[in-house]
């Protein structure tokens, strides 16, 4: 290849997807450098509806999704998210991962957390769908009480792997008086 088609390659590369990541886009993770983030959600919310993902998702990822048991699962299938991984719940909340597609090792790819309190949508853990192995995915969620749940995101550095992150950001959320889901603080480590 010709150095100046190299480079071509490369400028088109980045443009694509990003310097910081090979292979999927830049997430919107700049919400988990804030030490109070803004809140997305909104009381009385409706489920957010699937991203669109060009091409036809694997069969055989589509088989791992789970299917719906619970309600609160249907009204997230019901918006075209396949149900991944099981769902948690406690003091009467429940978490649900959906997913709109996969990538080639069939890991989510679009995937967002929701939560539900006493059936009703309280909001999602992020405000933009994730992408594993990119920075801001979120990777544990741990019910704390009837009102509090702490997660965790990957962070990434432009010079990560992308089986490595080198950082964790710890958000703490509440569920307000209004009934939405609000984070309250966000704190980065490294791992």
């Amino acid at each position: 290849m010709t150095s100046r088609l190299l480079t071509v390659t490369l400028m088109a590369i980045t443009m694509l997807f990003g310097e910081a990541t090979v292979g999927w886009p830049q997430n919107k993770a700049g919400w988990l450098d804030e030490a109070k983030p803004a809140s997305w959600n909104k009381p009385g919310a409706a489920v957010p509806v699937a991203p669109k993902i060009e091409g036809a998702p694997d069969p055989r990822c589509r088989e791992t999704a789970r299917p719906p048991q619970l309600e609160e699962d249907k009204r997230v299938r019901e918006q075209g998210w396949d149900l991944v991984g099981a769902f948690q719940g406690g003091w009467e909340m429940l978490v649900i991962r959906g997913t709109a597609g996969y990538d080639g090792m069939c890991r989510p790819r679009q995937f967002q957390d929701f939560l539900f309190r006493r059936g009703v949508f309280a909001g999602t853990l992020s405000p933009h769908p994730m992408d594993s192995r990119t920075d801001g995915a979120l990777e544990r969620v741990s019910l704390q009480s009837a009102a509090r749940l702490t997660a965790d995101y990957a962070r990434y550095s432009a010079k990560d792997a992308l089986c490595c992150p080198s950082g964790t950001t710890h958000v703490v959320f509440d569920i307000a008086a209004d009934g939405a889901l609000k984070p309250v603080s966000a704190s980065t480590s490294k791992r």
